[in-house]
Formats: C-alpha cells, structure tokens, sequence
C-alpha cells in the first residue's frame, strides 16, 4: 500500500532543492500562500506535489547529474506507477 505523502516530506524535498516557499511557488505557477496552506498543513500534500518535486529535481539533475541518487529514482517510479504509469526496464 503506498504511503500518503506528508506535509514534512514535502518541506524535506523543498529544501533539498535549496528554494525557498516563494520559489517554489513560481516554479509550480502557485501563489505564495497557496503554498504556506500546504506546508503549514492547511491543504493536503498530494502525490502530484511530490511528482512536481521530483520533476524539478530531475530536471536540476541534468545540469548536475551529482544531484541524481537512486533513492530518488526509485521514488520516481514508485510515484509514476501509482498513477498508472508502467515502468519497463532494460537488461
């Protein structure tokens, strides 16, 4: 069963990218307080704010491929296959 993604996990992945709220809130085309309401706990975290993380994180990833770790990846695909994306690997 997956885990529902928590406001503190959000935060942890926000900071990870070194941004602030307002950043962040650009990034996501949200205004600021929208995003206060999901860190504070006001709205709930889903798991489309978590994928737009990781986007972001990815997409920071190909001007640092350092910034890539396999925890990363992995959440990556954990979250694009609980939306119904199929991961297929190559051997």
């Amino acid at each position: 069963m997956q885990s529902i993604p928590t406001r503190r996990e959000f935060i942890r992945r926000r900071k990870q990218l070194k941004l602030t709220q307002k950043e962040l809130a650009g990034a996501f085309g949200l205004p600021s307080d929208e995003l206060r309401k999901l860190e504070k706990g006001d709205q709930p975290v889903r798991k489309l704010h978590l994928l737009a993380l990781d986007q972001l994180r990815l997409e920071a990833a190909i001007q640092d491929s350092s910034l890539v770790t396999a925890t990363m990846l992995l959440n990556a695909e954990q979250l694009l296959e609980s939306v119904g994306y199929r991961i297929t690997r190559n051997q």
